[in-house]
């Protein structure tokens, strides 16, 4: 019995799932651009709150606009002091990403009917700055629970970037250090339609979900080790070889047992990923210290060996290579890599979810081939062997 006749994509590879003028991977050049802007321009000079205004309007701002979206994210943030108990309980429960996600979800509304907002655009975009500032808030909310530390939320005119680094670490960021988180909030806001998380975002998004519900979907579709979680596991490879003498030997040991060594090779990119290398320009600034110096050499070890043998198959960098060692110097604990992915990443996410609507919001509804059974009768239990 064959009901379907198509070709089969797996995981879609090459499959376009929507028209988009967000974000553009070149994967053949190594390029990555916001709006028409490269991805080294923006990280070099802009503020993340810039960034939120040029992925939602399209261009970046000028003074007026930069105020007032500063100014809505600022008040955006708040949360109850009912969403701030629950997110430290779920902080006593589960890992940060499951944690945030739950918490996220907790923002729902108390009537599930954003089906009456679908035509709100402009309202889709309002809620969307408000989750960029909360899914801050909350990543912050958790650690300093994990860490055990008091609450200690959002100060009138403190950047997002400022904000996040302090909740996370407990201390006062230095200028370099703020100006080194804001660089990784707008290296991970966007990367297109077509990646798990914001693929997840449009298809929630389709079933006229609150964006809410998008948003929580698109952190579980994160939390996976095969889309953001890789600068985690690259730390913790750095950290068990220990030594940048060790590195080259071990590299090559477990190239020979072809063990996967995350932070190399990606779907789309060709060459190296260019956030890689934005990565590597704030790492040469703000890695000062030997245990942070020594995991980065290895990095830069892992880098090269991997790339002298399976370079020319195309195996190159990716953004989680050196990642985790720019976070380390932060004091950002390792846990909270990811969260950080999906806050800078819920920029994205808003963004998409707003387009997606705009597209006139058409559900996701792909075929399947089928490879089971033919059609047979039915059988009742006293006559089955």
């Amino acid at each position: 019995m064959a009901l379907d006749t198509h070709t089969m994509s797996p995981g879609l590879e090459g499959v376009p799932i929507a028209q988009s003028a967000i974000s553009l991977v070149d994967g053949e050049a190594g390029q990555l651009y916001y709006r028409g802007y490269s991805i080294e321009e923006l990280t070099a000079h802009c503020r993340f709150e810039e960034i939120v205004a040029l992925l939602f309007d399209g261009e970046l701002p000028g003074q007026a606009r930069l105020a007032e979206v500063t100014a809505q994210l600022e008040a955006g943030r708040a949360l109850s002091p009912g969403h701030v108990e629950l997110a430290r309980h779920a902080a006593t429960l589960a890992h940060p990403m499951f944690a945030l996600q739950g918490a996220i979800a907790a923002l729902g509304p108390a009537r599930n009917d954003f089906d009456q907002h679908q035509e709100d655009f402009a309202g889709a975009a309002q809620r969307g700055i408000q989750l960029i500032g909360q899914v801050g808030h909350l990543t912050g909310v958790i650690a300093q629970a994990v860490a055990g530390r008091a609450y200690d939320g959002p100060r009138p005119g403190e950047s997002h970037a400022s904000m996040m680094l302090r909740m996370l670490t407990g201390a006062e960021p230095s200028a370099l250090h703020e100006r080194t988180m804001n660089a990784l909030l707008i290296l991970q806001a966007d990367h297109s339609a077509g990646n798990a998380s914001t693929f997840t975002t449009r298809v929630v998004t389709s079933t006229k979900a609150d964006p809410v519900a998008a948003i929580s979907a698109a952190v579980g579709a994160l939390s996976g080790p095969a889309h953001g979680g890789a600068n985690e596991a690259s730390l913790r490879l750095f950290m068990e070889i220990g030594s940048p003498a060790r590195a080259e030997a071990e590299v090559n040991r477990m190239l020979a047992e072809r063990v996967k060594i995350p932070g190399f090779g990606h779907r789309v990119y060709r060459v190296k990923d260019p956030r890689s290398a934005v990565i590597q320009r704030l790492a040469g600034d703000v890695i000062v210290r030997e245990q942070e110096r020594d995991l980065y050499d290895i990095a830069l070890t892992v880098e090269r060996v991997v790339g002298d043998r399976l370079g020319p198959r195309g195996l190159w960098p990716n953004v989680d290579l050196f990642s985790g060692c720019v976070f380390a110097a932060l004091d950002i604990p390792i846990d909270f890599f990811t969260p950080c992915f999906a806050a800078s990443r819920t920029a994205g996410w808003a963004v998409h979810l707003k387009e997606q609507l705009e597209s006139g919001n058409r559900i996701f509804r792909p075929s399947q081939i089928w490879a089971g059974a033919d059609v047979r009768p039915f059988q009742p239990l006293s006559a089955r062997a």
